[in-house]
């Protein structure tokens, strides 16, 4: 849990927004990034259920946000290397998340589309 809170806090350092839009809207096409940190509450091969934190550690109502073909879902796979721990990701099917699993997601509003998810890391299960 301590990786994936690791990777959030590198998101948030890069100037993402928790869990909200990080960016003005310029014009009616351009989309807003956002970013949750949470657990999966459920995933299908179309979208994907989460319960964010809050800024209080409490879970927020669950959002759902639509995968594409182009949505990005992988596990994290810390692989020990000799003495050192080397955090790599493999890509998952959205089928394989369990409900309960940590999440990193980075999400865009896209108009009509709605909440898209652009890229998911998600905590092995236990």
């Amino acid at each position: 849990m301590c990786r994936l809170a690791s990777f959030v806090a590198a998101v948030l350092v890069l100037g993402v927004g928790s869990v909200g839009s990080s960016q003005d809207k310029k014009g009616g096409d351009e989309p807003s990034l956002a970013v949750a940190q949470g657990v999966v509450d459920k995933a299908d091969k179309e979208s994907l259920t989460v319960k964010p934190r809050g800024a209080d550690g409490k879970f927020q109502k669950a959002i759902t946000l639509k995968l594409t073909g182009t949505s990005k879902v992988t596990v994290l796979s810390p692989q020990k290397r000799g003495d050192k721990l080397v955090l790599t990701q493999r890509d998952a099917d959205p089928k394989e998340l369990t409900a309960g699993q940590a999440v990193a997601v980075i999400y865009a509003e896209a108009g009509k589309e709605g909440l898209v998810v652009l890229s998911a890391v998600v905590q092995a299960a236990k």
